[in-house]
C-alpha cells in the first residue's frame, strides 16, 4: 500500500543534508567533481511511504514491506524518529530511504548481515539515518552490490566492526558524503572492484568524519578510478586513506590526525597493473606513525604528485618514500622525517615547519646540487653505518650504503637548484 502524507512529513525532515549547499560552497577551488553534471539525479518523488502505516510481527518485517511498496518511478520510504530494531533489508531502484537524524536502525544482538543491500539497482539513496550496530562482532553495514546513480548522505554510523559502509562489483556515479562513523572498524568505508579491472568509477567521497576507528578504521579505495576523496575528517583511527590498484584519484584537503598506522598509503597487489594518475593535494596530516607510504605491493606505480600537503610531527616518518612521485611545496617536520627509498623521485619547493628549504641530495645546504655534493659522495663509496667516516647525509638512498644509486640521484639533478 502507498501512504501519501505529505502534509505530516516536514520538509526538513527529508532534506539530505541541513545545509546542502553549505558542503559545495566549502570545498576549495581546485576540488574535482567526479560525477558531471549529466550525471546528476534527483530524488524528489511524489509518493512518500511512511513504514508507520505497515504492521508486522517484527520492525524488519515493517520495514521490508515499505520498501517493497516502492514502484518502478520511485519512492520515498520515511522512517519516522525512534529506535527501529531491524537487518537484512533489501531495497530496489527508485527507493529514497530516509529518517530524520533522530531516526535509528540499530541491529539485533543475534546476527551480523548486513543492515540494507541494493544488488543491481540503481536511482536511490539513504539519508538522515543512525545506523546503531552495537558491537556485534563480524557484523556488516550498508551493502551495495553492482549499482549505479546513488548517493549515501548525512548518516551517522556507530559501533559497526566491519564495513560501515561496502561498495562492490560494477559501481558508478554515486556520492558518499556528509556522514559520521564513529567506532566502527575494519575499513568503515570500502570500495572494492575487482584486481585487474576498475570495476568501480566516477565517484565522490566527501566531508565524512570518521573517529575512533582503532581496527582497521580508514576510508578504503581499491580497484576504482575516477574518483575523488575530498575534505574527509580521520582523527584517532588506525588508518587514514588507502588505496589499492587505483586509476585518475584525487585526495585533496582531507585532515588526517592521530592515527596508529599510515596516514596515506598507495598499495598494489599481483594481478593487477598497479596504481596511475593520482594526485594527493592540499593535506593536513599530523601526529600519526607514517604521514604517507607505499607499504605493501611491488606493481608499479606512475604518476603521483603530491603538492602543498602539511605532513608534520608523525611519529617515523612524514614521508616514506618507497614508490616514485613528485614533491611539490610541501612541508614536512624536518629533513629528518624523510626518507627516500625510490630513487624515482622529485622534489621542488619543499620546507620543513619553519620554512627551511628540504633539496634531497644538497649535503652542504647551499640550495643546490653541483660537484660540492657529488663529490663528497664519491669518496665516501662503499661506506656502511659502521664505517668510521659514515655520513648518512650521503646516503640519500636510505639502504644503509653509499653506493652508485647515491651517485646516481645527484648526478642526474646536477645543478639543479631549489
Amino acid at each position: 500500500m502507498f501512504s501519501v502524507v505529505l502534509s505530516t512529513i516536514r520538509a526538513a525532515e527529508l532534506e539530505p543534508c541541513s545545509s546542502s549547499n553549505l558542503c559545495n560552497s566549502a570545498r576549495p577551488q581546485r576540488f574535482v567533481d567526479s560525477i558531471s553534471k549529466d550525471d546528476v539525479f534527483t530524488m524528489d518523488y511524489e509518493i512518500i511511504i511512511n513504514v508507520s502505516d505497515y504492521d508486522g510481527e517484527s520492525d524488519t518485517e515493517r520495514i521490508q514491506k515499505a520498501l517493497d511498496d516502492v514502484p518502478p518511478e520511485g519512492a520515498t520510504v520515511f522512517l519516522p524518529k525512534g529506535v527501529w530494531e531491524a537487518c537484512n533489508l533489501t531495497a530496489k531502484s527508485g527507493t529514497r530511504f530516509t529518517g530524520t537524524n533522530e531516526t535509528i536502525l540499530r541491529r539485533p544482538f543475534n546476527t551480523t548481515v548486513h543492515f540494507i543491500k541494493f544488488e543491481n539497482e540503481s536511482r536511490f539513496s539513504i539519508v538522515n539515518m543512525i545506523f546503531e550496530g552495537q558491537n556485534v562482532s563480524e557484523a556488516t553495514g550498508i551493502l551495495i552490490l553492482n549499482s549505479s546513480q546513488f548517493q549515501i548522505i548525512n548518516n551517522t554510523f556507530a559501533d559497526i566492526s566491519v564495513n560501515a559502509v561496502r561498495i562492490t562489483g560494477f559501481c558508478e556515479n554515486f556520492r558518499i558524503e556528509d556522514n559520521k562513523l564513529t567506532r566502527c572498524d575494519i575499513a568503515p568505508i570500502i570500495l572494492f572492484g575487482s584486481p585487474g579491472e576498475r570495476l568501480i568509477t566516477n565517484f565522490t567521497i566527501a566531508h565524512n568524519l570518521l573517529i575512533n576507528g582503532t581496527d582497521n578504521g580508514k576510508i578504503g579505495i581499491a580497484f576504482a578510478a575516477d574518483g575523488t576523496i575530498a575534505n574527509n575528517t580521520v582523527k584517532d583511527c588506525e588508518y587514514g586513506i588507502a588505496t589499492r590498484g587505483v586509476s585518475q584519484i584525487v585526495i585533496i584537503s582531507n585532515h588526517i590526525e592521530n592515527c596508529l598506522s599510515y596516514a596515506i598509503y598507495l598499495g598494489t597487489q599481483p594481478a593487477d597493473p598497479g596504481s596511475t594518475n593520482i594526485e594527493i593535494t592540499q593535506n593536513y596530516i599530523a601526529d600519526c606513525s607514517v604521514g604517507i607510504s607505499r607499504w605493501y605491493g611491488s606493481q608499479p606505480i606512475h604518476n603521483v604528485t603530491l603538492t602543498e600537503n602539511t605532513l608534520v610531527y608523525n611519529e617515523e616518518w612524514d614521508i616514506y618514500a618507497d614508490f616514485p612521485a613528485t614533491f611539490i611545496n610541501n612541508t614536512i617536520t624536518s629533513a629528518v622525517k624523510l626518507r627516500i627509498i625510490n630513487a624515482n623521485v622529485e622534489f621542488k619547493g619543499n620546507t620543513n615547519a619553519t620554512g627551511h628549504p628540504i633539496m634531497p641530495g644538497d649535503m652542504n645546504d647551499d640550495l643546490r646540487i653541483d660537484m660540492k655534493d657529488i663529490g663528497p659522495t664519491a669518496i665516501l663509496f662503499g661506506c656502511t653505518p659502521s664505517s668510521e667516516k659514515w655520513n648518512p647525509l650521503a646516503d640519500i638512498i636510505a639502504d644503509n650504503i653509499i653506493d652508485m644509486k647515491d651517485i646516481a640521484f645527484r648526478a642526474t639533478r646536477f645543478w639543479s637548484e631549489w
